[in-house]
């Protein structure tokens, strides 16, 4: 039965992951990705901006996320969170949100609000209202933002530095909500100008999915849009992350009852050919109560009270990641030790078969599952665009899948999961520093 299961899982990629994605470009330059879908009633209609964390620098850390909150309080005919309120009386959902190297905005809605929404859209891209005392109000939300997620957060503090320790000299290395002196050194006008220089139509492009008809939507942008007048490119990042010499420890001092550890080790960028054995080793590794590490550490030795793991594929680079929580009682350094251990088994160990298999399979259904939803083809399209140029990249990349075998997995752990690259933090108990 279980056979039976892999084999039909394997068989869904060639049958359903057929995208047919049109790119079209308005007069003035913009790009725009329509993908129609006659099967589901939804439209998914996104922005994206070709500018997040990564584009910033220090002094300005986390102005792309400022700017984005910014970004729903009033354009010139719309009034504070007046988008918002519009999109939900029409049986919709609006939101953004801003990652290392992008901020994207999303109407998701019926189809036949195309020119509602392409009306809202354009004034707030076009005419954003960067209001003092507003800006001075949501300052403050951003900053008490960030010290619930991470200041006060251990699980939030710990991943904000472990980022930090595996990149040094790339921009990935600051938090995408940005420092806490940098928060609160914006004004109204830093961010003002910010807005002017990113967003325009050399910087952005736009994402149309779902139950849409393309020669209708292409005249309701045009009218929209079009006016929008083009600006300067985003300075490229030139900056390349240097080769690790060797590991890196931080401590952290909370008000944690138990200790925590967190590691990571870098990995390539998005479009590399390794990440798909990568993210299957990640798979294996750490994610779900199935995984090595949950069933070791949780199940069989006791020694955590939760552990796993995951990757951050992004543009430039990323990481693989694992944690654990000690149990009480449990030694934080001899369980370290057998972390490590079960990552070290996976470069030097057996892999079973069916390790690889269930893997694969999970990774495919949960991408199959996703993709049923318009606002999902639409982040796959957006993704594959920001990183690659090649909108149906995901598709590629999907079938790669299917073709990972175990060699390929112990070779890129064998290249990447090594002590020299190991980067950790651990989240201790205050009073233990004395």
């Amino acid at each position: 039965m279980k056979k039976f299961a892999f084999l039909l899982l394997f068989l869904i990629p060639l049958m359903a992951f057929k995208v047919k994605v049109e790119k079209r470009t308005l007069s003035n330059g913009l790009e725009v990705l329509l993908v129609p879908n006659p099967n589901t009633p939804v439209m998914s209609f996104q922005v994206w901006v070709k500018t997040g964390s990564r584009n910033e620098r220090p002094g300005i850390t986390g102005i792309s996320h400022m700017l984005e909150h910014m970004m729903f309080k009033g354009s010139k005919h719309y009034g504070p969170e007046e988008h918002a309120r519009i999109i939900k009386e029409n049986g919709g959902e609006v939101n953004a949100f801003t990652a290392e190297d992008h901020t994207t905005f999303f109407d998701n809605i019926s189809p036949s609000k195309i020119e509602l929404v392409a009306k809202l859209e354009s004034d707030r891209f076009m005419y954003a209202k960067i209001d003092p005392r507003a800006f001075a109000s949501e300052r403050k939300v951003v900053y008490e933002e960030r010290l619930m997620s991470i200041d006060n957060s251990p699980f939030g503090k710990a991943f904000e530095l472990l980022q930090a320790l595996t990149f040094v000299a790339h921009s990935y290395h600051w938090p995408v909500i940005g420092w806490p002196s940098d928060i609160l050194s914006y004004t109204a006008e830093k961010v003002r100008r910010y807005y002017e220089e990113r967003y325009n139509p050399s910087n952005v492009f736009i994402v149309v999915s779902g139950g849409i008809e393309p020669g209708r939507i292409m005249p309701v942008l045009e009218k929209y849009f079009s006016s929008w007048k083009k600006g300067p490119k985003v300075p490229p990042v030139v900056t390349k992350e240097p080769e690790q010499k060797g590991p890196r420890y931080a401590k952290v001092y909370m008000k944690v009852h138990v200790p925590f550890l967190f590691a990571a080790y870098r990995i390539p960028p998005y479009k590399s050919e390794d990440i798909p054995a990568l993210r299957v080793a990640a798979r294996i590794l750490g994610e779900g109560r199935s995984s090595r590490i949950y069933r070791k550490l949780v199940e069989e030795k006791a020694v955590a009270m939760q552990a796993g793991g995951g990757l951050n594929s992004m543009m430039d680079g990323g990481y693989f990641f694992a944690y654990l929580m000690v149990n009480l009682g449990q030694d934080l350094n001899k369980a370290g030790d057998q972390l490590f251990s079960e990552i070290e088994n996976l470069r030097n160990g057996k892999i079973e078969d069916w390790e690889i298999e269930k893997a694969k399979n999970q990774i495919i259904a949960s991408n199959v599952k996703q993709l049923e939803r318009a606002f999902y083809v639409g982040l796959r399209v957006g993704f594959s665009y920001l990183y690659t140029g090649n909108p149906t990249f995901f598709v590629k990349r999907l079938e790669a899948y299917r073709k990972i075998t175990k060699e390929d997995v112990k070779r890129v752990a064998a290249r990447y999961f090594t002590f020299k690259r190991r980067n950790v933090v651990y989240i201790l108990p205050e009073g233990g520093e004395k």
